[in-house]
């Protein structure tokens, strides 16, 4: 089994969906898909970078409610019922 790069299957895709020969794509075609290709890969690497900003902020959110809850029990060690 041949391994394809992410981009190679990028545009057997483009071309299957158009219902045309990759090796009869002209010189405009070609750079179009490789476009398209690259304007999709910067695409998807916002989407992980926001992804992963997404998971740090919803870590921290859990971190703190967590810590506010900590705060509403009484503090036991200190013979403090009231807070």
């Amino acid at each position: 089994m041949e391994f394809k790069s992410l981009k190679d299957e990028y545009i057997d895709l483009v071309v299957n969906k158009l219902t045309i020969i990759k090796d009869d794509l002209t010189d405009n075609e070609t750079e179009i898909i490789n476009i398209g290709y690259d304007l999709l890969k910067e695409k998807l690497e916002d989407i992980k970078i926001i992804n992963d900003e997404l998971k740090r902020v919803s870590l921290e959110l859990a971190n703190l409610k967590s810590s506010l809850d900590d705060n509403d029990y009484p503090n036991w060690d200190n013979g403090d019922e009231d807070n």
